[in-house]
């Protein structure tokens, strides 16, 4: 549904956030006792459910009673998905092939990270900013509004997920369920059975109004006959003031965001680019939590060669990798130098007008 003002959020009809919490709690809530790396944090036992209310005129959801709510759709999301395609505390280890091949990183353990756009050296991942002319990008960041998209692939090539990454509060993650047998209720479901969904926040690169669109939940509408085909759509769309979280700094911590680490690397220096999305506790009051981290992967970036020996021509070198004042190798024959040093065989000469090393 769309976000609401004021006078609409006293409608008697039911949101399909009450839709989500009588039918999905019973098989959602039980399935994070069986991931005790994360549950293992939680102390205390769930707070009361509070309603969205609003405070203003304006069109905004009250972000901080969706913030506090312990069944809000984002936590619920985490609960049914927990660290699927990712994991906690540690970090999924990948390698790219090279410095130039930076579209795909092999995960350690089995699996691919694929790139879209590959990792650009001149445009780097956590320096990206929107195209506004009023606003240029500071610190060296390029324009650029094409979103950063992973996806994740599982040792059986099958898709875990994907990730799109536009900045810290904009970003959207779809983690992929199991395959769910048909005509079967979600209460139904075995209890580790994980229904997965899209989490959708866009807006934070750009502005402070957040809109956010939660993962959508189905089931065979009991109410019609056959009613199997029909399914009842149970994602809520809510549209968030971010500065309203000034007024409940005890939850801005678990607001929902992602965040990409990178380093370029170099000479003799490994390069690292990694995705972390940070996710409300499963469990507990949600007052002054921390949120969970969970890592996608942790590519690693091979480092750059040392020069003379990258296969390019470049800095004062002749040829490639030889000749100059920096390379010990000098170069052989038939390629460029400027004077005899820079030869083997110690003869520069002009031939067919160009200087070429020459042995004789």
């Amino acid at each position: 549904m769309e976000a609401q003002s004021c006078s609409a959020q006293g409608a008697s009809e039911p949101t399909s956030a009450d839709i989500r919490r009588g039918v999905v709690a019973k098989s959602k809530r039980r399935r994070w006792i069986l991931r005790s790396a994360i549950a293992a944090a939680v102390l205390a036992p769930l707070p009361s459910v509070i309603l969205y209310g609003c405070d203003s005129p304006t069109q905004y959801n009250d972000l901080c009673g969706w913030l506090r709510d312990p069944q809000n759709c984002y936590r619920e999301f985490f609960i049914d998905v927990g660290a699927r395609c990712g994991t906690t505390p540690d970090t999924r280890v990948g390698t790219f092939q090279g410095r130039d091949m930076l579209a795909q990183c092999f995960l350690n353990g089995g699996g691919i990270i694929t790139f879209d756009p590959a990792i650009d050296f001149a445009n780097p991942p956590d320096k990206r900013a929107p195209c506004d002319p009023d606003n240029p990008p500071a610190d060296g960041g390029v324009c650029n509004d094409q979103p950063l998209k992973f996806t994740i692939t599982n040792a059986d090539a099958s898709e875990c997920g994907i990730v799109e990454f536009r900045a810290k509060y904009d970003f959207t993650i779809t983690v992929n369920g199991d395959p769910r047998p048909p005509d079967t209720l979600i209460a139904d479901l075995p209890k580790d059975f994980v229904l997965g969904g899209t989490f959708d926040m866009k807006g934070g690169q750009v502005t402070d109004t957040l809109d956010v669109t939660c993962p959508i939940i189905k089931d065979p509408d009991p109410s019609v006959v056959g009613g199997a085909a029909n399914l009842i759509p149970t994602g809520d769309v809510f549209k968030f003031d971010r500065l309203q979280v000034t007024r409940c700094p005890e939850l801005e911590d678990i607001l929902p965001h992602a965040e990409i680490d990178f380093a370029p690397g170099g000479v003799n220096q490994t390069g690292v680019v990694r995705l972390n999305v940070f996710y409300p506790p499963p469990e507990g009051d949600l007052s002054g939590a921390q949120p969970v981290k969970i890592n996608y992967f942790e590519c690693f970036i091979p480092a750059a060669p040392e020069p003379c020996a990258n296969n390019l021509k470049d800095g004062a070198e002749t040829d490639i990798d030889c000749g100059g004042p920096v390379c010990t190798t000098r170069c052989g024959d038939g390629q460029a130098c400027v004077d005899n040093s820079d030869c083997a065989s110690n003869a520069c000469i002009v031939d067919m007008g160009l200087k070429k090393c020459n042995g004789g």
